[in-house]
């Protein structure tokens, strides 16, 4: 691969980087992930493909936090998009879509988490997981990897 003059001799791990970013995000949503992989049986009977899909959802979330990195402006409106908006945000959303996807599934674990009558009692508290976990990763992966268009050169 050639490289312009100016990016001769420089690392593609350094900071700012966006491959960095995507990294760093992928790796805190395994984090996560495997971590909700593991302790999903012990709520009760979670078949093996769905805590797999579980994990590799947040893999995927984790890429997509760190790729939007690179906006910290609205482009309509020039409004300002910081961090902790990018990744609550995404992690909200994907999690929306999760929730859509697995509706009968998650409420019946957090009926075995929380029992029938809790306020808990719904899957739809995954969506306020994913706006806490893309809160997570959007921070270590800006104070690892950087942000904004800087990345980008990388």
């Amino acid at each position: 691969m050639l490289l312009s003059p100016e990016m001769e001799g420089k690392d593609m791990l350094e900071k700012p980087s966006l491959i960095l970013r995507v990294g760093i995000g992928k790796a805190v949503g395994f984090i996560v992930g495997l971590f909700a992989f593991l302790l999903l049986p012990i709520y009760g009977e979670v078949d093996f493909m769905f805590r797999l899909g579980f994990l590799f959802w947040l893999v995927i979330m984790g890429a997509m936090i760190g790729l939007f990195g690179v906006m910290t402006d609205y482009p309509l409106i020039k409004m300002p998009l910081p961090w902790w908006w990018r990744g609550s945000m995404i992690g909200g959303v994907m999690m929306l879509a999760f929730w859509l996807v697995t509706y009968e599934r998650l409420n019946v674990i957090a009926i075995n988490i929380f029992g029938e009558m809790s306020i808990f009692a719904s899957g739809a508290w995954i969506i306020v997981d994913g706006i806490l976990i893309g809160l997570l990763i959007a921070f270590v992966a800006t104070k690892f990897g950087g942000e904004g268009k800087e990345t980008v050169g990388r």
